[in-house]
């Protein structure tokens, strides 16, 4: 008997040659724009935060464009007067801290040698932490400056989408038609809700935070408080890393008054991050946004896993927008199946 022999055939369409190769050119061309994404992605986070404002002006029949100008000129005024208050004796206890580092460093080498502890490499170590640490802020000082057109773009580009931003809705539902239509601009209005409430969450966190340090380090007697509770303030919006940074330079100021201060500031600390951990952002994140503890830690992690600091810093307001975009989306899938159910 002869053995058949079957041959498999795979047949590929140029539709589907077609669509692959579209495919492909688009997610290129988003690598290629990735930087404009992040800038509108940020001027959404900006709308999302004034929207409320500007809508309830707008309400009380002030014309939109004055209502944009006036929550604009608030901003500004509040950010100037904060500026104002803060930086002049922010200037003056930087200027100290930074005049005063060597003596911090013979302090904590001193109190390593009378307890014996062995200082091989320990002050370079310490130097070069602050010499690092000094170098990223004058990089990233010179970067914002450096960026200041990208900055003017993203407060302009979010001026008119606060403008416009019922038009924009229009234009992002145009496509569409009926339930779909309906369907989408209810995905875009939650989205901007959503977005909104962890704005305001996350500058809630950082000035909780940043009152707390203050008043623990004052508290201790600790010199240059207010620059150092304001870098554990600004720093709240770095995750994972964020606090742990914040935290060495007022470490090395306790030491160098005392010890036991070095000790008592790392358990200040300590406790605010237990306190912000375990209270204030089951608090305040997951009832703004939404998302339970554990699923912010995982998306903390996988957004610094896949890009740095910036990633960990858009991985909630991303998950935030995967989240009402599923649970629309599986909305209208359950109400699909008991409307076919009925029938």
């Amino acid at each position: 008997m002869k053995e058949e022999k079957t041959s498999l055939r795979i047949e590929i369409s140029y539709k589907t040659i077609i669509f692959t190769a579209l495919f492909v050119i688009g997610i290129w061309f988003l690598i290629l724009i990735k930087e404009i994404i992040i800038l509108v992605f940020f001027s959404i986070l900006i709308v999302s935060a004034l929207l409320k404002p500007v809508d309830w002006l707008t309400a009380k029949k002030v014309p939109r464009v004055l209502s944009v100008i006036l929550v604009y000129i608030l901003v500004i005024f509040v950010i100037g007067f904060v500026m104002g208050t803060i930086i002049p004796p922010l200037v003056k206890q930087t200027s100290d801290f930074a005049s005063k580092t060597p003596q911090i460093i013979d302090s904590v080498n001193n109190f390593l040698v009378f307890h014996q502890i062995p200082t091989e490499n320990i002050s370079r170590a310490i130097e070069g932490q602050i010499s690092q640490i000094a170098q990223n802020f004058i990089s990233i000082s010179t970067a914002i400056f450096s960026s200041i057109f990208l900055i003017l773009t993203l407060f302009v580009l979010s001026f008119y989408m606060l403008l416009e931003w019922k038009t924009l809705i229009k234009l992002v539902t145009s496509p569409f038609s009926g339930k779909q239509e309906k369907l989408v601009a209810n995905i875009v209005t939650k989205v901007e809700y959503g977005l909104g409430r962890w704005v305001r969450g996350q500058l809630a966190l950082s000035l909780i935070v940043g009152v707390m340090t203050y008043v623990g380090l004052r508290l201790l007697g600790i010199p240059f408080a207010l620059p150092l509770s304001l870098v554990a303030g600004i720093l709240e919006i770095v995750p994972i890393v964020g606090p742990i940074i914040a935290s060495i330079p007022a470490i090395l100021v306790g030491l160098a008054s005392a010890p036991i201060l070095g000790l008592a500031v790392a358990a200040l600390f300590l406790i605010v991050q237990q306190i912000e951990n375990n209270l204030l952002v089951p608090m305040v994140m997951s009832k703004v946004v939404g998302l339970q503890p554990p699923v912010i830690i995982i998306a903390l992690l996988i957004g610094a896993k896949l890009a740095g600091i910036l990633g960990a810093f858009l991985a909630i307001p991303l998950v935030v927008v995967a989240k009402i975009i599923a649970g629309e989306l599986l909305s209208e899938d359950q109400k699909f199946e008991d409307d076919m159910e009925e029938q």
